[in-house]
């Protein structure tokens, strides 16, 4: 790999690990005792400190270095979690991101990274006057636990070939290993290195077997293989004892089950002896023969065979990272396929019966595998929106402090999927919607006291997957939203006038007007009239909608309701004289014919058609779009019953032609500005339909 490939890996990597340090890091402030984090925390500094080593990143690794340091004395019980070790641990991390991302000026990112070292020193107690070159031993201090006897361990390292392609340098870990102690035996295996001709530089043959002597107990040297161990032939043995009496023996032999199990004292060498020999004399397997005699149990025996081909039976798990440009291809690609297919169908109605029979079993097969392809590729685009709910934790903590207010990020559903598009643009909605949560929904603490509320506010990010869509609700339980108080701006910006009366729903959406604000000061989080028409705009782009709900002094719900997916959707394909439309099917609760009498107009809301004892609004898409239709009279046509925000509305149309897979082509809005289309797609006969979108047409006739 070129020097600016692993660089662009090393950088891409590190995002990720910033990303779950901050939300690991916030969340470990809350559950301060909890272990799980702290060790998580402790192997995501691990991890970035040696792959900035490899990657040439030598700032970073000295100071990571460092914060891996106090973190470990964290991990080892000797320093309690505070708020100031939490501070620390976020400046560092806002420092990395800095450094790695930004356009930092290298005096003052000199100074800051100064005065963070400072201050990790002083956590850790180190002697400013010390060299900057002490070594490993020294910065971490003595390690609480470990007598000061000397250890022997024996390690037995073959790594992977393409351990280089993960961004790992053996050498690295193996100089780690060196500073927990002194190496009196170190032999390199040159039975894995392939004659000249056949070496590849780009894989690793490397394999060590090492004698380490040290004052660290096993789980240290552990540490040190913490990101290879599992992938790797990496054996950690105490030879404490047998290298005492070996005399300078130093090279020790493969262990057999029964030296296992004389070891551990579940058998004696006498019993060894005779058990070897009956092996012998019946062929019998050692394990066997020592659970039938009754001198161990088979969890012991199993124990000890794991013991002996632990690495053998390891489980290898290993992921390739691909460029998400290739996924994108792929997708468009497999539209292509969909359309394709879709020309084929036509061709089959078409031609005559026998030959047509023919084209449509075999096109019956190639839809089954399409179909199965499409959802193989769909998957590996579907990524879980935990991590995009979990940036947020920072966001939230920096912002309440700032504020003077105490307030919890709590997420749920984080294991939902959608697309990763949908994952990419949904970023910033969801943070102008957590903004106006702490500014204007949750109180100050004296506030909720009053109210009789807990001091804290607690936000909560859920997603869920129902009808095919994913819903995201950002929660909060402050004041809820000020109806008088919106009115009161709304009718000073000329939205409404004083005596006209409008519908709580109505009010409410006057929110998501451009330039609207309730809040009098401007601040660094809000009051400036950007954010929620934004937001509008955004989910809407992404053919998805959004609702509010509150209720006053208990709290507000935002609820944003997206597609699974932007690529591929099934569409119901209707016809208005001689044009073609999509209607998502999604979005279709019925087609139906109505009666005469059933048919009404009614002043204020236009058309409407009676369906079971509900009237529902009534669109000609004809006179939507210019076009010329076949029927003018509703009792004539079909009326397709769809559904938006739960509100029902009927469409007229000339004909219902069916149900396909349908690839989405976006519009350019010189193309298009209709809110009630959301994009086209490519029919079999290689004529363009436009896909209807059901929310923004509700919108239009609502603001009509």
């Amino acid at each position: 790999m070129g020097e600016g490939g692993l660089t662009e890996v090393f950088l891409n990597e590190s995002k990720e690990i910033i990303g779950n340090l901050e939300s690991d890091i916030v969340t470990l402030e809350e559950r301060n005792d909890d272990q799980e984090i702290i060790n998580r925390i402790f192997r995501y500094f691990h991890t970035l400190k040696g792959s900035s080593g490899i990657a040439g990143f030598t700032v970073i690794y000295e100071f990571t270095h460092n914060l891996e340091s106090l973190f470990d004395k964290v991990r080892s019980g000797e320093m309690k979690v505070n708020r100031n070790i939490i501070d620390i641990l976020l400046d560092s991390i806002d420092y990395i991101k800095e450094e790695l991302f930004g356009n930092a000026d290298p005096d003052h990112s000199g100074k800051i990274r100064a005065e963070l070292t400072e201050s990790i020193n002083s956590f850790l107690g180190k002697n400013e006057e010390k060299e900057e070159t002490e070594d490993f031993m020294d910065a971490v201090g003595a390690y609480k636990g470990v007598g000061s006897n000397e250890r022997f361990f024996r390690i037995r390292a073959a790594f992977r070939e393409d351990i280089f392609s993960n961004g790992i340098d053996p050498l690295m870990v193996i100089e780690d290993l060196s500073g927990l102690g002194d190496f009196t035996y170190l032999a390199v295996d040159e039975k894995r290195i392939p004659d000249f001709n056949r070496l590849d530089p780009e894989k690793c043959y490397m394999a060590w077997d090492i004698i380490l002597k040290t004052q660290f107990d096993e789980m240290k040297i552990r540490d040190v293989f913490l990101f290879v161990y599992d992938d790797n032939e990496i054996d950690i043995e105490n030879v404490t004892d047998k290298y005492s009496s070996a005399k300078g023996n130093l090279f020790l032999e493969e262990k057999k089950l029964g030296e296992i199990l004389v070891e551990k004292g579940i058998i004696n060498d006498n019993e060894l002896e005779d058990l070897v020999r009956l092996q012998n004399d019946k062929n019998y397997k050692l394990g066997d023969i020592i659970v039938q005699k009754g001198l161990a149990s088979s969890k012991q025996v199993d124990d000890a065979l794991n013991e002996q081909d632990r690495l053998k039976k390891k489980i290898e798990i290993s992921t390739v990272r691909v460029d998400s440009t290739k996924l994108d291809n792929l997708m468009n690609l497999l539209g292509e396929i969909v359309i394709g297919q879709a020309s084929l169908h036509r061709i089959a109605d078409e031609i005559e019966e026998e030959k047509a029979f023919i084209l449509k079993n075999s096109l019956y097969g190639l839809d089954r595998v399409t179909r199965e392809f499409q959802e193989q590729i769909m998957s590996i685009r579907m990524v879980p929106i935990g991590p995009t709910f979990e940036q947020f934790k920072r966001f939230v903590r920096d912002a309440a402090h700032s504020m003077g207010k105490e307030i919890k990020l709590r997420v749920e559903g984080g294991d939902t999927e959608l697309d990763k598009t949908v994952i990419e643009k949904i970023g910033d909605p969801l943070k102008h919607m957590i903004r106006n949560a702490l500014d204007h929904g949750i109180e100050t603490a004296d506030e909720r006291k009053k109210a009789g509320k807990p001091p804290y506010g607690t936000v909560t990010l859920k997603a869920y997957h129902q009808e095919g869509n994913v819903y995201i609700d950002i929660i909060d339980d402050g004041r809820g939203v000020n109806l008088e108080k919106i009115k009161k701006k709304a009718v000073t910006l000329g939205l409404l006038s004083p005596e006209e009366e409008i519908t709580k729903e109505k009010l409410i959406s006057i929110i998501f007007s451009p330039g609207f604000s309730t809040t009098e000061q401007t601040s660094d989080l809000s009051g400036r009239g950007v954010g929620m028409d934004v937001v509008k705009t955004n989910i809407e782009e992404l053919r998805g909608s959004v609702e509010i709900r509150t209720k006053d002094k208990e709290g507000t719900l935002i609820r944003i309701k997206l597609p699974l997916t932007l690529a591929i959707i099934e569409g119901m394909l209707v016809r208005i004289g001689r044009s073609i439309l999509i209607i998502p099917l999604l979005s279709v609760i019925e087609t139906i014919q109505v009666k005469k009498e059933d048919y009404k107009t009614v002043e204020g809301k236009g058309e409407v058609i009676l369906v079971r004892g509900e009237y529902l609004s009534l669109v000609r898409l004809n006179e939507l779009f210019g076009m010329e239709a076949n029927f003018t009279n509703p009792w004539e046509a079909l009326i397709v019953i769809v559904e938006s925000g739960g509100e029902r509305i009927g469409i007229m149309i000339d004909d219902l032609i069916g149900q396909q897979q349908i690839v989405i082509k976006s519009l350019d809005n010189y193309i298009s500005t209709s809110r009630s289309i959301s994009g086209a797609t490519i029919l079999g006969d290689g004529k363009v339909a436009l896909i209807l979108d059901i929310h923004g047409m509700a919108e239009e006739i609502k603001n009509k």
